[in-house]
Order: C-alpha cells, then structure tokens, then sequence
C-alpha cells in the first residue's frame, strides 16, 4: 500500500444527495450539495458543504437562512440538472421538475418528493481550505406523506455516481472484545444478529479458550436491553492464576444462529521475561 492520497479519495464515501433552496430578492435559488448531512441531533443541525464557485454560499450568508431537501431516488435527474448549472447560468427554478413547498417557520420555500425537507436558520459557518460548512438549526421538517402499507420514500445515494438504496445488510456474526479489569474482572462485550424464536435462543454463551488448548466455560447471560451483551465476569477459581499467565488465552462467544465470536484478551500485564519498551525483560 502506498501513503499517497488518490485523486478523489472523497467519492469513496456516502451521502444523500441534497437539494438546497435559498432566497435572494424575490426569487429562489436551487442548487444540488452532494454533502449534506445532520451534525447535530438536540437541537437538530443540518449542514450542507459548497464550494467556492457556488453562488448559494454567499446567498445563504446574506440570507441567515436556508431549506434543505434531502433527495428520494427517484430525483437523481433534477439533482443532476440542479448540480450541473449555476444562478449565472439559468433560472432552474422554471423546471417542470421543481415543485416548491410553501414554508412554516422561514421565508425559503423548500423543494418537495424528497425523503425529507427542513428549513433551517443559519448557526454556524465553517470555512475550510477551499469548500465552506454552512449548519443551520432545523426550525421546521416536511415529511412525504405515502399510502397506508406503501413502500417508505427511499434516498438518493452518491457514493462516486448516483445509487439507489440497496437492501439492508444482514449481519450474520459476532464480533466481542474482552478485558481484564484492575479489579480481576474480565469485562466481555459483543454484539451479533438479532435474536429470533425463543427467548433461550438469545442468551449469550462465554467461554474460555486456555493457552494449552483447554476451555473454561464461563456461563449462559442474557441480552442487554437492545440485545447487545456486556458483562463483568469472575475467573473461575480453579483458574484464578496470576493476571500474566492468562497471555494466550483467548474469550469465544456463541448465540444461537449466529456465527462465533473470538477475541484476545486485552489489558493483561506482561509476562515475566518480555522485553519492555527499553529491551530489558520486565
């Protein structure tokens, strides 16, 4: 691998494509912000990132506000026209495509048949190096209204070109960590698929993998509240051996229908005769 940055390294991330209104005079601005984003949740802030050659900038600076509509999939050709032209090009907003919302809580419509539009009032200005963070308090939400049992309004997602929204991922292992705490403990978390069918099915099983091969079983335990696991275990008696000699040792987790989880065991002191950081032997 090499430590060189490639050319647009930034289209390996995701967003949702964004459709950003503001006033200027009597008219409306639209333009297209393929990184808009919520950076705050209590109170919500939605952020959009321009560039410097966008004019919707300084609009938005004189304005103290703006709306932000979070494109469904199948906007991607206005937000194709939208991100492909500029004020001093063209009115956009005389598009058959563009259908404004009137809005509640500001002076700037909001373009609607997105997943969501808010209409926020200007906080923060960010300037980096050559693109500039605009994030506004989200003062008022627009949802898509759907039929009873219809399919969810689903985003417009750029990830390099335009995509429609895949399928949920389906997790089908475990992944844990483990850690011997100051007091003794050894602290195990993980997380795996949802549980299904019985409640027994959802118990976690902890076991202890030895250095020599051996396994110490260290119990069934039930899910946490949203069925993720974390607990506080005891090392068995019988196995209750200086912290340095659990070197080697290793935690496997199990749940019904889902694919094993193993993990070393951090936090432990080291073994008597490793170098230390110096080289000499601790």
């Amino acid at each position: 691998m090499t430590p060189a940055i490639p050319d647009q390294l930034w289209k390996k991330l995701t967003s949702t494509v964004g459709l950003v209104s503001v006033r200027h005079g009597s008219a409306t601005n639209v333009m297209a912000a393929e990184w808009s984003y919520f950076v705050n949740k209590a109170p919500l802030y939605a952020a959009v990132v321009l560039g410097p050659r966008s004019a919707s900038g300084a609009l938005i600076a004189a304005a103290g506000e703006f709306s932000l509509t979070l494109c469904a999939e199948d906007q991607a050709e206005l937000a194709d026209f939208a991100g492909s032209f500029s004020l001093a090009d063209v009115d956009k907003t005389g598009s058959e495509r563009i259908t404004f919302g009137t809005p509640t809580a500001t002076g700037t419509p909001w373009v609607t048949g997105g997943v969501v539009a808010v209409e926020c009032v200007l906080r923060e200005t960010v300037r980096f190096p050559v693109h500039t963070m605009y994030a506004g308090e989200v003062v008022a939400a627009h949802l898509p209204g759907h039929p009873p049992g219809g399919s969810p309004v689903r985003p417009l997602v750029k990830h390099g070109p335009m995509h429609a929204l895949g399928g949920p991922v389906r997790r089908t292992a475990i992944v844990a960590a483990a850690q011997l705490l100051p007091d003794g403990l050894l602290r195990i978390a993980a997380t795996g698929p949802a549980a299904t069918g019985r409640a027994a099915d959802a118990r976690w099983r902890v076991t202890l993998l030895t250095a020599d091969g051996g396994t110490v079983p260290l119990g069934e335990h039930p899910p946490a509240a949203y069925g993720d696991f974390l607990v506080d275990l005891p090392v068995p008696v019988s196995h209750r051996l200086p912290a340095e000699l659990l070197h080697g040792c290793r935690v496997l987790v199990e749940r019904d229908g889902a694919e094993a989880g193993h993990t070393d065991i951090t936090g432990v002191p080291a073994a008597p005769g490793t170098p230390g950081p110096l080289g000499a032997p601790v």
